[in-house]
C-alpha cells in the first residue's frame, strides 16, 4: 500500500470528526453549509486507480451519512463526484503536470486551475446533495447550493494555504 494511500485512510476519521461534529452544526446565514471533507476527494491522486477513489468516496460519504443522520445523500454525492472527477480534470488540469502519485494542490496545477477544477467539483456534489434533500429546486436551493460552494472553496483554499505552509 503505497504512503498516501495511508495518509488518505487516516486522514478520513479526521475529517469525518470535524465535519460531523463541528461543521455541520455551523450554518452559516441559517442555511449554508461548507463541507471541508470534499477536499479529500480533490486533493486524492488523480492516476489511482478509479475503483480505489469510488470505495473510497463510497466510505466518506457513508461516513458522513452514518454520523450525520443522512439516509446515504452524501455517499451519493461523493460516489457521483468521484466518478465524474477525472473528466473534470481533463477539462480543467493542464495535461503531464502531475505524476502516477502526486495529489491535486494549488501549488502542483496552478491556482487558477485548483480553484476551477475545485468549485466545478464542489458545485456538482452541493447539487446533487442539496436537490437529494429537498426533492425539489428553486431559487431558494440555488441559492443555498452556490453560496455553500462558495463557502467551502474557501474553506478548502484555506486548508490548501496551510498544506503548503506546512511542508
Amino acid at each position: 500500500m503505497s504512503k498516501h494511500y495511508r495518509k488518505y485512510l487516516l486522514l478520513l476519521p479526521i475529517f469525518i470528526l470535524i465535519q460531523v461534529l463541528v461543521l455541520n452544526e455551523i450554518l452559516f446565514f441559517t442555511y449554508i453549509n461548507p463541507y471541508l471533507y470534499l477536499a479529500l476527494i480533490i486533493s486524492y491522486p488523480l492516476k489511482a486507480p478509479k475503483t480505489t477513489l469510488l470505495f473510497y468516496g463510497f466510505i466518506l460519504g457513508f461516513c458522513i451519512d452514518l454520523f450525520g443522520g443522512s439516509p446515504g445523500f452524501h455517499s451519493t454525492a461523493t460516489v457521483f463526484i468521484a466518478f465524474i472527477k477525472p473528466a473534470i480534470a481533463k477539462i480543467t488540469i493542464p495535461h503531464n503536470l502531475l505524476g502516477e502519485t502526486d495529489e491535486i494542490t494549488a501549488n502542483k496545477i496552478g491556482k487558477k486551475s485548483f480553484i476551477t477544477f475545485s468549485f466545478l467539483i464542489i458545485m456538482i456534489h452541493n447539487n446533487i446533495l442539496f436537490s437529494l434533500e429537498h426533492l425539489n429546486f428553486n431559487l431558494q436551493i440555488l441559492s443555498k447550493i452556490f453560496f455553500s460552494s462558495l463557502v467551502t472553496l474557501v474553506i478548502i483554499l484555506i486548508f490548501e494555504i496551510f498544506k503548503s505552509n506546512s511542508k
